[in-house]
C-alpha cells in the first residue's frame, strides 16, 4: 500500500508502466472535474470510477487480482482500514466480474484516514477494508490494469518514447521546466485570470501554488515519456505547450497550450505547436493528434488552422465555464500522413 497528498503522487513513477500512465494523466489533467460514473480514458491501461458513498462501519474486506486500485479522495473524508492478503482468512471464491474476492475477518488491520486531496494504492497482495466513518465522501477509484503485457508491447513497438526533447524554431526554444521558473510563470500566465479565463484549469492562487505543481511535472519528466515544454523567447519563458494525454493503444494524443498576454498575435503559438507536433509525428510515431478550444476564443482556433490542423466538429456544452455554466468546445485534429505532406 502506498499512501499520501495528491501533490506527491509523482514520487511514486516507476513503480509500474500502467500506473505510471494513470498517474501521468492525473497530473496534467483536472479529473476532479468529471462526471460521477465510469471514465475510459487511459486505453487499456486504466480507467477511473468517481462516485459517491456512505460511510460506516465496514466490516468486509476486499482484494483484487486484475486492477491495482488508485483511490484519490475528493470530497470528504474517509478512513481505510489495511492489512496483507495473506494474513487474513476466510475469503470468498474470486469474482472475476468484479474483480474481487472478500473476507469478513474480524481482524482490524490498520487504520489510515484519508482527507480530501490525499490518495493511497492497493495492489493485488494489498487487503483494504473502505467506507469506515461518517457522513459522505467523494471518491475517485482508477482502476489500473495489474498485467500490463499486451499493451506495454503495443506501446514498445509502435512509439519510440523520448521524452521532452529541446526544440529549436527560428525565434523559439522548447525546453524542460526548470525549478526556478515558477516566478516567471505565474507572473506571465498562470496567474493572469485574462489567460486563463477559457482554460480548463484555474488561476494559480501565489507562485508556490506553481511551483509545487512545477515540482510534479519536473519529476515525470524521469519517466522518459512525458512531453511538456516551457516556450523560451530571447531567454525569457513566456508559455507552455503539452501532450496532455495519449494513448498507446490508439497511438493518438491531444495537445495543450497557453501563453503569456505580451505575446500574443505574434504567431509564437504557431510556430511552438508546429515544431512540437512534427516531433510528435516523426520522432515519436503518434498517428493522429488533437487540440481543443473554447468557442468563445476563437483566436486559438486561428492557431490551429495556422498550423495545418482541420477542423472536426462542436463538442456542445463540454466545457465548464469560469462563469459556472458551460462553453462549447471547438475540436481540430491533425493526422500524421496528411500533415507531413503539407
Amino acid at each position: 500500500m502506498i499512501t499520501g497528498k495528491m501533490g506527491n503522487l509523482a514520487r511514486y513513477l516507476g513503480c509500474h508502466p500502467n500506473l505510471d500512465a494513470a498517474i501521468e494523466f492525473l497530473l496534467d489533467s483536472d479529473f476532479s472535474e468529471l462526471e460521477d460514473g465510469r471514465h475510459d480514458v487511459g486505453g487499456q491501461r486504466f480507467h477511473i470510477n468517481i462516485f459517491r458513498v456512505c460511510m460506516g462501519e465496514n466490516a468486509v474486506w476486499e482484494a483484487h487480482r486484475d486492477f491495482i486500485d488508485l483511490q484519490i479522495i475528493l470530497e470528504g473524508a474517509e478512513t481505510v482500514a489495511w492489512a496483507p492478503v495473506d494474513q487474513l482468512e476466510g475469503w470468498s471464491d474470486y469474482n472475476a466480474d468484479k474483480d474481487a474476492r472478500t473476507s469478513a475477518d474480524a481482524r482490524p488491520g490498520m487504520l489510515c484516514s484519508l482527507m480530501a486531496g490525499m490518495f493511497a494504492v492497493y495492489f493485488p497482495e494489498d487487503a483494504h477494508r473502505p467506507g469506515i466513518g461518517s457522513g459522505e465522501v467523494r471518491k475517485a477509484v482508477v482502476k489500473v490494469r495489474a498485467t500490463p503485457e499486451t499493451e506495454a508491447q503495443n506501446d514498445e513497438s509502435m512509439l519510440k518514447h523520448l521524452g521532452t526533447s529541446t526544440l529549436e524554431t527560428g525565434r523559439l526554444r522548447l525546453r524542460q521546466y526548470q525549478a526556478d521558473d515558477a516566478q516567471v510563470m505565474f507572473d506571465n500566465w498562470t496567474g493572469d485570470p485574462e489567460v486563463t479565463k477559457t482554460l480548463m484549469w484555474e488561476t494559480h492562487p501565489n507562485a508556490e501554488y506553481t511551483r509545487h505543481l512545477l515540482e510534479n511535472w519536473i519529476k515525470s519528466y524521469e519517466t522518459g515519456r512525458y512531453y511538456h515544454w516551457a516556450i523560451e523567447h530571447i531567454g525569457q519563458v513566456i508559455g507552455d505547450i503539452a501532450l496532455v494525454n495519449w494513448s498507446p493503444e490508439r497511438l493518438d494524443g491531444e495537445i495543450g497550450y497557453c501563453l503569456t498576454r505580451k505575446f500574443w498575435n505574434r504567431g509564437i503559438m504557431t510556430e511552438a505547436l508546429k515544431a512540437v507536433m512534427r516531433y510528435l509525428f516523426q520522432e515519436v510515431g503518434f498517428r493522429r493528434l488533437i487540440l481543443r478550444h473554447a468557442t468563445n476564443n476563437p483566436a486559438s482556433g486561428r492557431v490551429m488552422e495556422k498550423a495545418g490542423l482541420i477542423y472536426e466538429g462542436c463538442l456542445r456544452q463540454a466545457l465548464p465555464d469560469k462563469q459556472g455554466g458551460f462553453s462549447d468546445l471547438a475540436l481540430y485534429a491533425a493526422l500524421k500522413d496528411e500533415w507531413l505532406k503539407q
